[in-house]
């Protein structure tokens, strides 16, 4: 017995007692004493004192099972060890009994309760609960479990958590139960998308030989096992696929000799395909190939290299880029599809020969970064063709050295040629000849020779007309490169060359001057000439400074980085999360593009000498796969004709695509009703989705109430009987999310309870500080409940109010009391 108080800080008022006191004063000490003590009882009476008093014994609960799923040998025992528990406990403490199933034992206790057989009420979790609650606040006592610890709900772990919390003790005495016939215990199906081929886990149960598992969608059977032999609880993984986005029905049998010995409907979610980005750079009509190839798992969206810069990425789960060169998407884009796949986990796979990988430009772009190849783009240095027509002055002025320098620097010129280029000398004087016509330079020497046959001839320095010459000589020429080559000392007479230059030019000819001998008249123009014909202007005023003229211009042009043939592929080494699907396909490969693996890529699929065919790696959030061929191309033309491909592309694809839902979507239920939780995985942040319950018919009910819970987190609750399946549609701007929850026994009422959903007893026990008595007949011999007895609480403050109201009418009647019968 102790006191306490339920409102102590009503104790700070007694503080003011001595200012009470010292206003009092004068009084007659009477009435101080009398007013004094009202004040300490009102505050008394509001601190809500409480004196608690310990009664009797500890309580003691006794749960006993007599379900129909115990033989009736196991409900005696069951019976007979309650009976010794009870006659044990009972002069202790309180006993309270709680039975589950069965006629009503005769069994003299405080307390009864009695539970359903089957039902959410006769779950080993609600007797679990009300064994609690059979405990005083602040009581300690012991549970003792008779049964078989089996039961359709597997939620006793808040129960269990509850009574640990409050130091309860739970003793159990296990009763073996009868063994039933085998049976489908529990089918459990991952989330599914259309297309896929998901692994079914089916529980089984029970006793049996040479037993067959089938699954069925409807009439059609997609899957199945055996044979089998079972003892005990069991798991049975079996694949199956899922062809279209809604509900699949799912009905699994377990027969016998073609008989069916036991049934488990339920469905499967099947989501919406994946949306993914197809851009084609090689062909038109890649898309609807690739869709009919690639079936109902994937949403295929073809545009073209050009829109890509406009497109909403998030709308997808992944970009495949086929055969694009680099020239086709700008800098800008790249970028933009790089930081998507980074940043916000979009996938994307690159795929291709000799647009993309071969020649398509990539090296140095940002998209390179993200590839897990190296590209491997050889070149080789290729000389165009040059036709050359040279234009030498051999006027009067050019007598002597000049002509001689002239004569060395065209010699220098077409010593730079080679056969596949052409030549032809034009002199100039009074007049204009050809030296040499122009033709194709096989004979350098011979060129050299007419050059040096050339004299000055005196007259009038006429340009113009020889320029003509020079550039209808060019006409006929198919050289990648056309040139004039002018050699003089600049005294000529004046005329239009400004006009005839820019029309030579205009026309991809390009004019080069060179200025000989010492004077320095005419710099200026020749040095406007080169100019205006886009060419270069030289100055040799003797033969220390002569220069070789090099008119061709070497190119590096790209090899060709495709191999074409047949190509045995091999597998590399198994990688986590890729399965099959880095195993080499059965057919050889026509064609790939030759590249590198960077360190930390994973090489999934090679070419016997080594080179990767299919590679992949995590960029940021998001996955980056290279494949080094064309999908619909003539790369795979082989593959195509390999029934599996399109399943193998499919899978290609999601694997590399964001796997990520738009919503997580979990259904429980509580009672009568189901319990909807969507967490919004993808996307920004938004308003709450829609939820709604489909009936039977696939049709949707009024929209659920959804609560924000946390950003991004809502619940919903709605009707949802036991007996029949859950199906949830959870729904936002961006598309649907789908659940399903098969009914409670997947339809059938009279279905076992799996040992694997038992309430481990054993465990239990040890948990709490309990002892296991695994003979039922010596139960009597359980632990007594030790600790402390129940408490009652007896609240004082209502006595406390009435003493100062007895202390009140007390100082009441002394005040009106006569004077007089005080005095006597």
């Amino acid at each position: 017995m102790h006191l306490t108080f339920l409102h102590p800080e009503a104790g700070w008022l007694l503080l003011l007692i001595p200012g009470f006191l010292w206003w009092a004063r004068k009084a007659a000490r009477v009435r101080v004493a009398l007013r004094t003590a009202v004040f300490l009882a009102l505050v008394a009476a509001l601190a809500q004192p409480s004196l608690v008093v310990r009664r009797g014994g500890p309580t003691s609960v006794i749960i006993v099972d007599q379900g129909d799923a115990l033989s009736p040998v196991s409900r005696a025992q069951a019976a007979s060890a309650a009976k010794a528990v009870l006659t044990r406990a009972e002069r202790n403490g309180p006993v309270v009994v709680i039975q589950r199933g069965g006629v009503p034992l005769a069994l003299k206790a405080t307390r009864r309760i009695t539970l359903p057989d089957a039902g959410q009420a006769a779950a080993m979790p609600h007797a679990l609960d009300l064994a609690l609650a059979a405990f005083p606040l602040g009581a300690e006592g012991r549970v003792t479990v008779i049964g078989d610890g089996l039961g359709a709900d597997r939620a006793w772990g808040r129960a269990v958590d509850a009574l640990v919390a409050r130091g309860v003790v739970i003793d159990a005495v296990p009763i073996r139960a009868g063994r039933n016939e085998a049976f489908v215990a529990d089918v459990s199906l991952p989330t599914a998308r259309a297309g896929e081929h998901v692994s079914a886990r089916i529980g089984l149960d029970g006793v049996g030989q040479d037993l067959s598992l089938a699954v069925f969608s409807g009439d059609r059977r997609i899957g199945g096992a055996g044979p089998l032999d079972l003892d005990g609880p069991a798991a049975v993984a079996v694949e199956i696929p899922v062809d279209r986005p809604g509900y699949m029905p799912i009905r699994v049998e377990l027969a016998r000799g073609g008989s069916v010995v036991s049934r488990f409907d339920t469905a499967a979610a099947v989501q919406d395909p994946l949306a993914v980005l197809y851009v084609n750079g090689r062909q038109a009509g890649g898309a609807s190939v690739l869709q009919r190839l690639a079936g109902q798992g994937l949403r295929i969206d073809g545009r073209a290299p050009a829109d890509l810069a406009g497109v909403d990425l998030s709308a997808y789960r992944a970009v495949l880029l086929d055969d694009v060169p680099a020239s086709a998407l700008a800098a800008p884009t790249q970028r933009r599809l790089m930081e998507a796949v980074r940043s916000n986990g979009l996938g994307l796979m690159v795929s291709g020969g000799e647009s993309a990988f071969a020649a398509g430009g990539y090296a140095g772009s940002p998209l390179a970064a993200g590839l897990p190849v190296t590209l491997r783009q050889e070149e080789q240095t290729e000389d165009p063709s040059v036709a050359l027509a040279i234009v030498i002055d051999t006027s009067g002025s050019m007598l002597g050295a000049p002509l001689d320098l002239g004569k060395q620097v065209a010699r220098l010129a077409v010593r730079k040629l080679t056969p596949a280029d052409s030549v032809g000398v034009v002199e100039f004087y009074g007049g204009r000849q050809w030296v040499t016509p122009m033709q194709p330079a096989r004979d350098i020497p011979e060129v050299e020779r007419a050059i040096g046959r050339v004299q000055a001839q005196g007259g009038s320095e006429h340009l113009f007309g020889a320029l003509q010459e020079a550039y209808y000589g060019l006409q006929n020429t198919q050289a990648r490169y056309r040139h004039i080559l002018v050699i003089s000392d600049a005294g000529v007479e004046a005329d239009r060359y400004p006009q005839l230059i820019r029309h030579i030019a205009d026309d991809q000819v390009t004019v080069s001057t060179v200025l000989v001998g010492g004077s320095t008249e005419g710099e200026a123009r020749m040095a406007q000439w080169a100019r205006l014909g886009r060419g270069r202007f030289y100055v040799v005023g003797d033969e220390f400074s002569l220069v070789e003229i090099n008119l061709k211009q070497p190119q590096q042009k790209p090899q060709p980085g495709i191999k074409r043939g047949g190509f045995a592929l091999a597998p590399s080494a198994s990688s986590f999360g890729w399965g099959d699907l880095a195993a080499a396909p059965p057919r050889r490969l026509d064609g790939y593009a030759q590249a590198g693996v960077k360190p930390l890529a994973e090489t999934l699929i090679r070419t016997a000498t080594g080179e990767p065919v299919l590679a992949s790696w995590q960029w940021g959030a998001g996955r980056v796969t290279a494949l080094m061929t064309e999908p619909v191309g003539e790369g795979t033309a082989n593959w195509r004709n390999w029934a599996g491909y399109g399943d193998w592309m499919q899978r290609l694809v999601a694997r590399t695509a964001d796997p990520r839902p738009e919503w997580d979507v979990r259904l429980g239920r509580v009672g009568g009703r189901v319990k909807v939780v969507a967490q919004r995985i993808r996307g920004a942040a938004g308003g709450p989705p829609q939820i709604r319950v489909l009936n039977a018919a696939g049709q949707a009910g009024p929209a659920l109430t959804a609560v924000e819970r946390a950003p991004g987190l809502f619940t919903a609750e709605g009707a949802a009987p036991m007996d029949a399946p859950v199906r949830v549609e959870v729904r936002d701007g961006r598309g649907v999310t789908r659940a399903a929850l098969p009914a409670l026994g997947g339809g059938q009422a009279d279905r076992p309870v799996s040992q694997a959903d038992g309430l481990p007893l054993d465990q239990l026990a040890r948990l709490t500080g309990g002892v296991v008595i695994e003979t039922p007949s010596r139960a009597g011999a359980a632990p007594l409940p030790q600790g402390r007895s129940p408490a009652t609480a007896l609240d004082l403050w209502g006595w406390l109010c009435w003493l100062a109201l007895v202390l009140y009418v007390a100082d009441i009647v002394y005040r009106r009391w006569p004077p007089r019968r005080l005095a006597v």
